[in-house]
């Protein structure tokens, strides 16, 4: 079958119009949108061809405003679901627009390694999945607690976090409160989906993605229960009484998911070439995919260099930064 951008598209533009916006998140509006393939893109009543601009999902300013973008690998298996994940990159639109704190991406890419503030975090998490179904003040307070003792002893890794959650979690946060406008019963199955992924003991070490989860649901629970504030950790919440009794050991899946990175790593700077690429600073790459090992990254899709005005450069890199900063030692492209 197929790819017919112009019906997916219309059949999105249908479900966006009925959706109210402002009852989304306050001051949110609708933003322009586009579909596209590695070789095409829909916007609006235009289609044109791809030379390489739109590269994922994402917001991003085109024509001179801000726009939402989604790329189409396949006939979308449910256009609710597509027109939620619209909803998600337009929210990044209102947050550019708005002037939001984004996260610093070379803290994500550096996140330490640290088992204790992981296994905080995933005990942070579980009582995240429980307040979901069943809220209790009790455990919401020790929630806040956790959170306020992890940023005080943590402030820069927790920072991040708290900044990611702020923006892709509340961007998660929107797409989820459009998708039970759309279909209920999708946003039921979407839930249950977010219950599990906050209680996977692995997902917590991908401390990106994680903050997309634990963002949405702090918000989700919050406005259930009508403890909606601005800041996820604006609360210090009761004093601060230790981990809980049963905390899990995660040292084991720790290590073996840290040692398939530095091995991920090692093996493709295996069969890599060394090669001079413009300006001496990583200026942008797939926060979502990428992966470190020591002062090394990982690039699976692409990295953006220069000095000022970033060169996109498509493929599979590791870059070796000076330090766990954006200046570059070396780059090595990855033999496919």
């Amino acid at each position: 079958m197929g790819m017919d951008l112009k019906e997916a598209y219309g059949e999105v533009s249908r479900r966006l119009d009925m959706l109210d916006f402002g009852t989304l998140l306050p001051g949110f509006h609708r933003y322009p949108f586009a579909l596209h393939t590695e070789t095409e893109v829909r916007f609006g009543d235009r289609s044109f061809p791809n030379e390489g601009r739109f590269l994922a999902n994402t917001a991003m300013e085109f024509e001179g405003r801000q726009i939402a973008v989604w790329r189409l690998s396949a006939p979308p298996k449910s256009y609710d679901t597509l027109s939620a994940n619209l909803v998600h990159e337009m929210c990044h639109a209102f947050q550019m627009e708005t002037k939001a704190p984004f996260p610093d991406m070379m803290l994500g890419a550096f996140y330490p390694r640290d088992l204790s503030n992981y296994t905080a975090k995933h005990v942070e998490n579980l009582l995240l999945a429980g307040l979901i179904y069943d809220f209790d003040p009790v455990k919401w307070g020790a929630l806040l607690s956790l959170r306020a003792h992890r940023l005080r002893s943590m402030p820069e890794a927790v920072g991040y976090e708290q900044r990611t959650e702020g923006i892709e979690g509340q961007a998660k946060y929107v797409e989820l409160k459009a998708l039970a406008k759309l279909s209920p019963e999708r946003h039921s199955s979407a839930l249950s989906e977010l219950a599990a992924s906050l209680k996977d003991q692995g997902a917590v070490f991908d401390a990106r993605r994680s903050c997309y989860d634990s963002g949405a649901a702090f918000l989700t629970v919050a406005e259930a229960n009508g403890r909606l504030f601005p800041d996820p950790v604006s609360e210090a919440g009761t004093a601060y009484a230790g981990p809980p009794v049963g905390v899990p050991d995660l040292s084991a899946k720790f290590q073996v998911y840290f040692d398939a990175i530095d091995a991920l790593v090692d093996g493709a700077l295996g069969k890599a070439d060394k090669v001079e690429v413009t300006g001496s600073k990583l200026l942008g790459f797939d926060p979502y995919n990428v992966r470190s090992s020591g002062n090394r990254l990982y690039h699976p899709n692409f990295i953006m260099c220069g000095d000022c005005e970033p060169q996109v450069i498509m493929g599979t890199y590791v870059t070796v930064m000076k330090g766990q900063t954006q200046e570059l030692e070396s780059v090595y492209k990855v033999r496919s």
